[in-house]
Order: C-alpha cells, then sequence, then structure tokens
C-alpha cells in the first residue's frame, strides 16, 4: 500500500468523523429547542394554575366573609 493511498484512507476517514461529529451537534440542538419549548409550556401551565389558586382563594375569602352567598362582582355571573 503506499503512502498517498493510506493518506487518502485517512482522509476519508477524518471527513466521516466531521461529518458524523456535526450530525450529532445538529441533532443536540433540535433537542434543546425541544426542551426549550416544554420548559416555556411548562412556565405557562404553571402561571395557568397560579392564577386558577388565586381565583379561587379569592372565592373562598369572599364566601367566609358573606356567609355563602355568591359574590357581588362575580365575573362568571349570567345575569
Amino acid at each position: 500500500m503506499s503512502f498517498s493511498a493510506i493518506i487518502g484512507f485517512l482522509s476519508g476517514i477524518a471527513t466521516m468523523i466531521v461529518r458524523f461529529m456535526g450530525w450529532l451537534h445538529d441533532k443536540n440542538l433540535v433537542e434543546s429547542g425541544k426542551a426549550q419549548q416544554r420548559l416555556e409550556d411548562l412556565r405557562g401551565q404553571i402561571h395557568d394554575v397560579q392564577i386558577a389558586m388565586a381565583a379561587r382563594e379569592a372565592v373562598r375569602a369572599d364566601i367566609l366573609t358573606n356567609d355563602g352567598k355568591l359574590p357581588v362582582n362575580d365575573p362568571f355571573r349570567r345575569d
């Protein structure tokens, strides 16, 4: 086997390794983006739950102060 054949073979292997590493890098970027989106979605859900819990506590406090009557300024009342 000649020296130039060995160099060509090693060059081909190095090219394959570089392409494989680039593919892994791109795959990790995609997975990182998906994880970031999931995190943002969960933060939004937590915020929505906090709002719902605050509303529930406000209704409970109003019920305790008004002897179980509906709140006067109930935004969900239909009349």
